[in-house]
């Protein structure tokens, strides 16, 4: 049985708006906009959520991110396109998205991060993520539409074009 399900949007917008300002906020952080959305796509094919994977991968292609590195982030540990910075990155945030499978962050893994993000990158770094997997569960739950990602894209690209 999949039929339609809610739209929680018409019922949480105002919540959801306060979600995009910190998501605004993200965007002017010290991860940068490349690898702020890689670490969102990664979050989303962990979680498996679709609309956020389809999402991700687009915007990824506005930031002029490489072919290589996009399909390269599902496996980051083996691809010599990341550096060790962005490695930490992507092993933190797996760690907290998987974070029922060990319920705590080891301190190697913490000091290995804020070793390579210092404690602004390490708190951005766990902010982000802590986003995307709350989008990922709205539209995992929800089945959030794939033709409401055009809508998205038009609003990004405007927000390049302006930047």
């Amino acid at each position: 049985m999949s039929g339609t399900r809610v739209n929680y949007y018409k019922h949480v917008g105002k919540a959801a708006q306060h979600l995009m300002a910190i998501e605004e906020l993200l965007e002017h952080t010290t991860l940068g906009p490349k690898l702020l959305e890689l670490i969102r796509l990664r979050t989303s094919q962990i979680n498996g959520c679709s609309f956020c994977v389809n999402y991700h991968t687009q915007v990824l292609g506005l930031l002029e991110e490489t072919p290589e590195r996009i399909n390269q982030a599902a496996v980051w540990e083996e691809a010599p396109c990341f550096t060790a910075q962005e490695k930490a990155a992507f092993r933190w945030a797996e760690t907290l998205t998987k974070i029922s499978d060990t319920r705590y962050v080891n301190d190697d893994l913490y000091q290995a991060t804020l070793d390579a993000w210092g404690e602004a990158g390490i708190s951005e770094l766990t902010l982000a993520v802590g986003m995307i997997n709350t989008w990922n569960r709205l539209g995992i739950a929800f089945h959030t539409d794939h033709g409401f990602i055009d809508q998205l894209l038009r609003a990004k690209r405007n927000e390049l074009a302006h930047a």
